[in-house]
């Protein structure tokens, strides 16, 4: 099976522990992480003001397809992301490709649904910010597959979002994604 390839796209603002739980979760199970930033910089400042690096930029990175594209919350983080143009051309070619786009939080509503990319859909989001958004069928789960599309309610769900998103992408070996799961002691795993 080829190395699984995803893309993780962060902005000033971004909800940390969503995103650093999603990598460690992919880097675990040796899927290739890049961590882009969607701003001119690779240093970026978080949600709650932890410094982190990004692996590259999103300009940089434009060209390349992955099989999986993650965008944590945020409410800064978000907002850049969905006001980003290049953000959200970069997802609709991969919308287009096939691949799968995974939006944890707030990240499913203000930039998938504000764009229309889920175009009705199932999906989940926090905060009740699908209300002010047309696009898709809101469902109050803890994560959602409708497609090629995961969406998971927030930061409570980040380890049952990572290991959904590891089970699609790994689909002809998930002994190896309920091997880790279970090694890290990870107690709502498989989600009903």
């Amino acid at each position: 099976m080829a190395e699984k390839h995803v893309a993780v796209l962060l902005a000033d603002g971004f909800e940390e522990g969503e995103a650093v739980i999603f990598i460690d979760i992919m880097r675990r199970l040796d899927i290739k992480v890049d961590v882009l930033s969607c701003m001119e910089t690779t240093a970026l400042n978080s949600y709650f003001g932890t410094r982190i690096s990004a692996d590259d930029t999103i300009s940089n990175s434009f060209s390349q397809r992955y099989d999986a594209v993650m965008m944590p919350g945020g409410p800064q983080g978000t907002d850049s992301l969905t006001s980003n143009p290049m953000v959200i051309e970069f997802l609709k070619q991969h919308i287009s490709d096939g691949k799968y786009i995974c939006a944890l939080c707030s990240s499913g509503a203000k930039v998938l649904a504000a764009h229309g990319l889920l175009e009705g859909r199932l999906y989940t989001t926090g905060d009740k910010l699908a209300e002010k958004f047309a696009d898709g069928e809101y469902v109050e789960r803890k994560v959602v597959v409708s497609d090629q599309f995961i969406t998971g309610r927030g930061f409570g769900v980040s380890f049952e979002f990572s290991f959904t998103v590891a089970k699609m992408l790994l689909a002809g070996n998930p002994d190896k994604v309920d091997w880790q799961a279970n090694h890290i002691y990870f107690e709502h795993w498989p989600i009903a």
